[in-house]
Parts: C-alpha cells; structure tokens; sequence
C-alpha cells in the first residue's frame, strides 16, 4: 500500500521547470498577483530559484515593497555574487529600506503619543531622565549578572526616552513662528535626541561616561520643559525650586534652586497672558470649568511680578525671610488659579473628554433630580431645624467678618507652606541619598572589575 501511494505521489509531483514555466506564462499575461504565488516558493530550488528570485524582487520593488524586494534580490545574489546585473538589482532594491524602516518607525512612534498633551510627555520625560541619570551613577557597583541585567533594563529605557524626542520635536516646531529660531531649535531637539541614544549605547557597554550623558540630557529636557510646561505646571515646579532654596538642599545636577525658582517664574509671566484668554474662550462653552475673573488675573499677574522681583534679590545674597514671602506669593498664584469642578483637566487649559462631560452631566441631572424630591418631601418637618441653621449661621457670619482677609489669607498660606515644607525635607532627604549613590559611582582602577 505505501509502495502505490509513492508512485502516485511522485507522479503527481510537479517538476521545477514545470513551475518556473507557469510562473513566467503568468508574468507574461501581466498577472502580477500569481506570478508571485507561483514563483515565491520556487526561490529556494537549487536549479530555478535565482532567476526566480530575480523576478519576484522586480515584481516587489515595483509594488513598493522594499523588504521583500531586498530580501529576494539577496538569494539571487548569493547564487552569482560576481554578477554585475545581480549586484545592480540588490542596490536598487536596498536603496530606500533604512529610509522606509526609520519612516515606519517615526509613525509607530506618533501613533503611540497620538492624543498625548506634548507638555505632559516632556514632564514625564523630563522625569524618566532624572530617574535614569541617578540609577545610571551605580548599576555597575552590583554583582556581574546584577549588573547585565541592570544595564540592560536601563538601556531599553534610555532608548524608549529617545523615542520621546519625536513628539516633542513636532510640538515645539508647530509652536515657533519665526524660521531661524525654529531651526535653531530643531537642532537642538536633534543633538538632544542623538545624546539619548548614544547614553543608551554607553549603559549597554558598560561604560562610566553614561552618567555624565545622561545629565546632559536631564539638562536638555528641563530646558525644554520650561519652555513648554503650562502656567498651573510652572507654578508648582516654583513652589518645590523655591522651598528647596529656602531650606538650602544641595543643587540637583549643578543648578542652584533659587536660579530654578526664578527661570519658573519667568516661565510662568511669559505664558500666563494668553494661558489666561485661551481659558476664557474655553469656561465660556465649558460649563464644567469655572469662571476665571480678570480681577483674579490682575492679582496673579501683580503677585508674579512682585515674586520675580524677591526671587532676583535672593539670588545675590540668600534672604530667609524674603524667601519665605515669596513662597507665600506662589502659593497665593496657584490658589487663585481656576480649578475644574471635577478635581481636575482644567489647568493646562485643555478641556476634558466629552464622554467623561456627558457622564458627569448625567450625573449631576440624576443628583439634582434626588435633591429635589429628598428637599420636597423633609420641607415640613425641617421647618424649625431650618430656622435654627440660619440662626447658628448668622452667629457664624458675625464672628468670620471680624476677621480681616488679610489675616484669613496668611494663615491659609502659612499652613500650606507648613505643608510643603514638610515635603521639601522629604525631597532633600532623597537628594542626600542620591549624592551617596553617585560618590560610589565612580569607575574602578584599570587592573580591576566591577564584579
């Protein structure tokens, strides 16, 4: 029995030329699509599958298909490899694959960040790279196969940091008006992201350079943060520079914190007039945003002038009282700052998603509707408790008007600067622990290793 189905399967078998014959009958009527599926799998046959190959790259590389087309030119080299018409298909058809594979990149890249708030990527970029320079000061102190795996996990990140220079790039450019400024700063994203990539490459091999890499790049992308972060951003990254000044912790990557705190506040006066009108134009369509009057705006505006003028004084000799008024003053600016009714989205100016609008619409109709009918069925019994309320408030009323809004104000300041403070400790307590991690850094003597 398996004697008969041997001959009738080697009958039935169909020869190579036999292939080859139909693929070419195929490529002559014009039918591209099965010229290919005939001659694909003839490309590996010892007897047709140069020439094969040769036609199915021709066929590929007119479609568009520089993969497939380079991958087919290749086996019809390796047959001939001094062939001069073989070694010309192959550079033609390899021409544009590192162009098409970095386009396709970039796309998946833009489809990845695609919705993204450009500068909520470069605060959290921004982030990344301070995590990263830090870990990067002592993974290779760790056991060898630690320390491969480190360096590894810590590569991966860098390069996907990398990628994060791509949105920004475009966010940045869409943002600049004038050309020669533009391109001065495209080349500074440019030489940004390459320094990302090269520190990826410097972790992976091991190498010591990687730290001072990588603080270059923290260095780029808290410039760059700067010149993107919104107002409410830029008053809350004041706040820690200037508690961190008022307390004396260590410089983080050789910025003093009272330079910081007053390139904030720059930040913060350059944006904060169109911030302001592009909030306006959205509370009016808006109802979830609240009102931002220009009374509040008059105020922020005299107090950012008033801080940056302390913060320069305190910067050519340290004042711990005048340093102490302008984190009152930034407090002040972040109170005064129109938040949204539902905790939050408003403060970067952008409006929140429309499903979650219509959710908390739906919401607040279905509240509404239960405070009605919970309010009309206790109207007569809460008569007499009603009354006493409104009693208790009055005597309320009388006792909060005898106090000034000057002092309401202090004290209010005063307890969220007790507040932050607090935080500051915690963050110099970090700093100090990172100052001993990179004293163990540095690189060990030629004659030994890390493990």
């Amino acid at each position: 029995m398996f004697v008969i189905f041997s001959i009738l399967l080697a009958a039935s078998a169909i020869s190579d030329t036999e292939i080859w014959n139909e693929g070419v009958e195929f490529y002559r009527q014009g039918d591209v699509t099965n010229t290919l599926r005939v001659l694909r799998p003839l490309m590996l046959s010892k007897s047709h599958g140069a020439r094969a190959a040769e036609v199915v790259a021709k066929l590929e590389h007119e479609r568009g298909n520089a993969e497939e087309a380079a991958a087919a030119a290749q086996i019809a080299l390796r047959s001939s490899p001094d062939d001069a018409r073989a070694n010309r298909n192959f550079t033609r058809a390899t021409d544009r694959v590192p162009e098409l594979r970095e386009k396709k990149r970039i796309e998946a890249i833009m489809k990845r960040f695609q919705g993204q708030d450009p500068s909520s990527i470069i605060k959290s970029s921004t982030e990344e790279a301070r995590r990263l320079m830090t870990e990067s000061g002592n993974y290779r102190t760790n056991a060898a196969e630690r320390a491969v795996a480190l360096s590894d996990s810590l590569s991966k990140r860098a390069m996907a940091l990398a990628d994060t220079w791509l949105p920004v790039r475009e966010a940045i450019s869409q943002s600049v008006t004038n050309e020669e400024q533009a391109a001065t700063i495209l080349q500074q994203l440019d030489n940004a992201e390459k320094k990302t990539l090269k520190a990826a490459k410097e972790i992976a091999d091991f190498n010591g350079e990687a730290y001072a890499t990588l603080s270059d790049v923290e260095h780029d992308y808290t410039r760059f943060m700067k010149m993107t972060a919104m107002p409410p951003a830029a008053a809350d990254e004041d706040l820690i520079a200037q508690s961190n000044a008022w307390l004396g912790v260590e410089m983080f990557n050789d910025r003093a914190w009272q330079n910081e705190a007053l390139d904030w506040t720059r930040a913060f006066r350059a944006k904060f007039p169109a911030w302001a009108r592009a909030y306006e134009q959205q509370a009016q369509s808006d109802t979830n945003k609240p009102p931002f009057t220009a009374e509040d705006q008059a105020k922020i505006s005299a107090y950012a002038t008033e801080l940056e003028k302390i913060q320069l004084e305190c910067m050519e000799k340290p004042q711990p009282e005048q340093q102490k008024k302008a984190l009152s003053l930034i407090t002040k600016i972040r109170e005064l700052l129109p938040k949204d009714k539902n905790g939050g989205g408003g403060q970067n100016g952008q409006p929140p998603p429309q499903q979650n609008q219509d959710k908390q619409n739906q919401q607040d109709k279905q509240d509404q509707k239960n405070d009605q009918q919970q309010n009309q069925d206790q109207q007569n019994q809460n008569q007499d408790q009603q009354q006493d309320q409104k009693d208790e408030q009055k005597d309320e009323d009388k006792q909060q008007d005898q106090q000034s809004a000057e002092q309401q104000e202090e004290q209010q300041s005063d307890k969220e600067v007790e507040a932050l403070l607090k935080k500051a400790q915690e963050r110099n307590d970090e700093h100090e622990a990172e100052k001993k991690a990179r004293m163990r850094k540095a690189p060990l003597p030629p004659n030994e290793r890390d493990w």
